[in-house]
């Protein structure tokens, strides 16, 4: 394995403070900062099942990645194929219809 992730014991240990300030623009007091740390994850999920599909010939599926999309990519793919369209293309879906990119 070339990178194993930390364990507890691996980790420094440190204090947390807490700061709280609310806010005058909300009559509650909160701020909001709900999805500022998953908005990346999104993409990154999606890319990592574009990855795990790059050996099928598939190059894109438009987020989310439903099973369905998943499904409909490499059927779309070895449909392709089977007709000889797809010649060292690659297949493309996006938004349920598919295009073939060479």
């Amino acid at each position: 394995m070339d990178y194993a992730l930390r364990r507890a014991d691996e980790v420094p240990s440190f204090e947390t403070n807490e700061n709280p300030v609310p806010t005058k623009t909300s009559p509650l007091g909160v701020k909001g900062a709900g999805e500022a740390g998953n908005v990346g994850a999104l993409a990154a999920i999606t890319n990592a099942v574009v990855d795990a599909l790059s050996p099928l010939g598939v190059a894109h599926i438009d987020m989310s990645a439903t099973p369905e999309k998943v499904w409909r990519a490499i059927a779309r793919r070895s449909e392709a194929e089977t007709l000889g369209m797809c010649a060292g293309g690659r297949v493309q879906i996006t938004s349920g219809c598919s295009a073939l990119r060479r």
